[in-house]
């Protein structure tokens, strides 16, 4: 046969060739492509693996959706997602996780098989694409009030949060403020101005302990407080740790320095068997020329009475004890919950004492667009003398955005960053 009689079949050979093997390549079953799971009941999964920590493992899969397992559930794993290990040492290992038998290991990629105790790591997280980019995530939430016509009032409250996380660690900022006024131009009364602020670093120790520093300020004058700032830091046990939940106690000491604005109202302290009384100039009503209170000597409407024992001096320096509880629980793949209670009582005098409460929820919209109602509370059970009462509740509610860099998630101390919940086999 001539060479130009061959050339039809050469090609007809390869192009036979690429058929065979284009339909081997997907003829490969779905299970050849992903991970596996063996539960120790003899059940498996096929899907990818979403999440790990050092107690659970997230995977999705295509019909179940995504399920979350115990490690202790898990006989055999086959994964090529990487995951991210801290040893005991401080050394970070990247690898494949593998378990065998109900043993664990991490398989790096160019290295041996390296076997782990789950129960002495002190990380386990996914390794994201943007390993080295700071995993940032935030929100600003913001809501209006405005009224015209028979009555001129207007009220708005923003607050905001931004959190950087880390294998071993958390950087938190948050910020709120609050501003209502009655009137306008020269007829307006101010009702409600508060703000605060404040930065939290945590860092893990050793499972399950953590240590942590803060700084807050914080003013509201019409609890007649200037300023208030305060230092401080302790250590703490992640009590729960889940993919979902995870509740925290913790403890320590702190120093706060409060400036009080001076008031003209009744005043009634331990020092004295009768109550003394300050006149101050006529009080205006609200949208008739009033000035702000807290800055004058107008008394604002409160919603309570002073205590017998009151504060008589414009300022506060104290070093305080603190205990508190945090709680950052996911109600579902768009709704989460934040709480926070916290008690700051005077080293020289247990019985001056402050109580911060806040606590969130949080509904994720879209990708972006967020609703969020927030109640904040302070309570100084020794306030200062001029008519403040010792108790300020505040609630807001709007919408807002979120933002991030990064895997996005709540921070779980140990065990990185946590997914959505998911239903449990």
């Amino acid at each position: 046969m001539r060479a130009r009689d061959k050339e039809p079949m050469r090609k007809s050979s390869r192009s036979w060739t690429l058929a065979i093997v284009s339909a081997a390549v997907v003829s490969v079953p779905a299970e050849a492509l992903a991970d596996h799971v063996v539960l120790t009941n003899g059940d498996s999964l096929t899907g990818i693996v979403a999440a790990a920590s050092m107690s659970e493992l997230v995977v999705d899969t295509e019909l179940a959706g995504r399920v979350t397992l115990k490690w202790s559930a898990v006989s055999q794993l086959t994964s090529t997602t990487s995951v991210r290990a801290t040893l005991p040492t401080g050394q970070i290992v990247e690898g494949a996780p593998i378990v065998s038998n109900g043993h664990f290991a991490i398989q790096p990629g160019n290295g041996a098989t390296l076997p782990s105790d789950l129960a002495t790591l002190r990380a386990l997280e996914m390794v994201r694409a943007t390993t080295n980019a700071p995993s940032w995530r935030g929100s600003l939430n913001s809501g209006w009030d405005i009224s015209r016509g028979n009555s001129e009032t207007w009220t708005i409250s923003t607050n905001g949060t931004a959190t950087r996380l880390g294998p071993v660690d958390r950087l938190g900022a948050y910020g709120a403020y609050l501003f209502s006024a009655i009137g306008s131009g020269a007829d307006a009364v101010t009702t409600a101005r508060a703000f605060r602020s404040g930065l939290r670093y945590d860092h893990d120790l050793t499972r399950p302990l953590f240590g942590f520093v803060f700084g807050d300020v914080e003013s509201d004058p019409l609890q007649l407080l200037d300023l208030r700032t305060v230092g401080g830091g302790g250590a703490g046990v992640h009590v729960v740790k889940t993919a979902a939940t995870q509740l925290n106690l913790f403890g320590g000491a702190s120093y706060a320095r409060d400036a009080y604005a001076p008031g003209t109202t009744t005043s009634t302290t331990t020092t004295s068997t009768t109550a003394t009384k300050t006149v101050g100039p006529p009080v205006t009503p609200p949208g008739q020329g009033g000035t702000p209170p807290g800055l004058s000597g107008i008394k604002p409407n409160r919603g309570g009475t002073p205590p017998p024992v009151v504060n008589t001096t414009l300022l506060r320096q104290v070093g305080e004890f603190l205990a508190g509880q945090d709680l950052d629980h996911q109600l579902s793949d768009s709704v989460n919950v934040t709480e926070s209670f916290t008690v700051f009582p005077a080293i020289d005098n247990l019985q001056d004492y402050r109580l911060a409460f806040d606590v969130s929820l949080a509904v994720q919209l879209n990708g972006w667009l967020q609703w969020n109602v927030t109640v904040a509370d302070r309570y100084l059970n020794i306030p200062p003398s001029g008519g403040a009462i010792q108790n300020d509740i505040f609630l807001s509610t709007g919408l807002g955005i979120t933002f991030g860099r990064g895997d996005s998630g709540a921070y779980t101390g140990a065990t990185g960053r946590r997914p959505p919940p998911t239903k449990k086999p």
